[in-house]
């Protein structure tokens, strides 16, 4: 029963996974002519092209939702959920191991199909090759490329980023963290004192400081989301009963509060965070209710591959759409050849990169020397893989 009650957490990573995609697929592609052109670096879709009627419906019933917004937002509130689960009976070296090897190795064999991909339809469509090499070296380990400020080559790098900056803030905080000290949550108190700083203070390093220029760029960037990952960690203390729920509404609203101040501070768009609210309410919703988000067969499947599916879908997807519909096939078609490539792809590397390489990681890890562990008295779980 106990397992069951967080099981909601794997049916949102499968959910989230689906509303990238439907992002991607059903209305950047279609409204984002250039943006899509520039991300793949091919002539620009012709206007007579036309955003399908048949799913303006999807982007059109609320303007101020966005899909793609609402799936990452979800993959945040869900690492900040488990991730802590990870960090109770573990070093930080062994964790980190752990992490390295379950985000790094499938990135890489995601990215490198990105680059195909447009090295492909650079051949198609006659475009030489558009990056540097050093653009493409410093995506290979995700962290390093917002720090040194180079462009975005896939669009999707940059969660993974914030992703990696989460894994060190929990490393550096594990004590309080495997203490479920209630500390912890100074941690992202600190994060938007930052980023605040950074928002205000970082046009004006450009000329005078480069180096630290670019760093504030990466806390702005990063900031936000960073705070917005703590309200997981708020959700995680409930579940221990280290929060009471009265307590744990206030934190994680106060969390959500901070997030949106940061969020306004370096980049004003209200649409986000009607976005990014309605994340928090359904996470909230599926967790104070899990019964209605138990485990499915379909929903573990879209889970499974929810990562590999999220690095895959997007520059190779947008390529094949985009020849696709060069070579005169409809665009339901398209879009229906894609999505299945792409969901099929996410497996395979499932199958032969993620689930090897995460093995590995934890084989790797636990050969390191263990932590002197303070017990906190709380029932057994198996949580869903992160």
């Amino acid at each position: 029963m106990h397992q069951e009650r967080i099981a909601f957490a794997n049916t949102l990573r499968g959910i989230a996974a689906i509303c990238v995609l439907i992002s991607h697929y059903t209305g950047v592609f279609w409204s984002s002519h250039d943006a899509v052109a520039g991300l793949i670096h091919a002539p620009a879709l012709s206007d007579r092209f036309a955003f399908p009627t048949y799913l303006r419906w999807l982007h059109m019933t609320v303007p101020q939702f966005n899909w793609g917004a609402f799936g990452v937002a979800l993959f945040f509130l869900i690492s900040g959920f488990v991730i802590p689960f990870s960090l109770r009976n573990t070093t930080w070296p062994a964790f980190l191991v752990g992490r390295f090897f379950r985000i790094v190795p499938l990135y890489i064999c995601g990215f490198s199909i990105s680059l195909l991909a447009i090295w492909l339809v650079g051949r198609y469509f006659d475009v030489s090759w558009p990056f540097e090499a050093r653009e493409v070296a410093v995506h290979y380990l995700p962290g390093l490329r917002d720090l040194l400020w180079s462009r975005n080559i896939d669009g999707i790098i940059w969660t993974l980023e914030i992703e990696m900056k989460f894994y060190v803030i929990c490393a550096l905080a594990i004590v309080w963290f495997r203490r479920q000290a209630l500390a912890v949550f100074a941690v992202p108190v600190v994060i938007a004192a930052v980023g605040v700083l950074a928002s205000k203070n970082v046009d004006g390093w450009a000329a005078d400081a480069p180096t630290i220029y670019t760093l504030g760029l990466a806390a702005r960037q990063s900031a936000p989301y960073l705070v917005f990952m703590f309200i997981g960690v708020a959700f995680n203390f409930l579940h221990f009963n280290r929060l009471r729920a009265e307590a744990a509404i206030f934190v994680a609203s106060g969390l959500f509060f901070l997030f949106s101040i940061v969020l306004v501070s370096s980049m004003p768009e209200q649409a986000m965070l009607w976005t990014y609210g309605f994340a928090f309410v359904v996470f909230a919703f599926a967790a104070s209710f899990p019964d209605l988000f138990r485990s499915t067969r379909i929903g573990n499947f879209f889970a499974n591959i929810s990562y590999p599916l999220y690095v895959v879908h997007g520059v190779a997807g947008y390529v094949a759409l985009r020849v696709l519909l060069d070579m005169g096939v409809k665009a339901w078609l398209s879009l229906i050849i894609v999505t299945l490539g792409a969901v099929g792809m996410s497996w395979i590397l499932h199958v032969l990169i993620e689930m090897p390489s995460h093995a590995f990681g934890k084989r790797l890890a636990q050969q390191l020397p263990k932590p002197v562990l303070i017990r906190v008295p709380v029932e057994p779980i198996s949580v869903p893989a992160e």
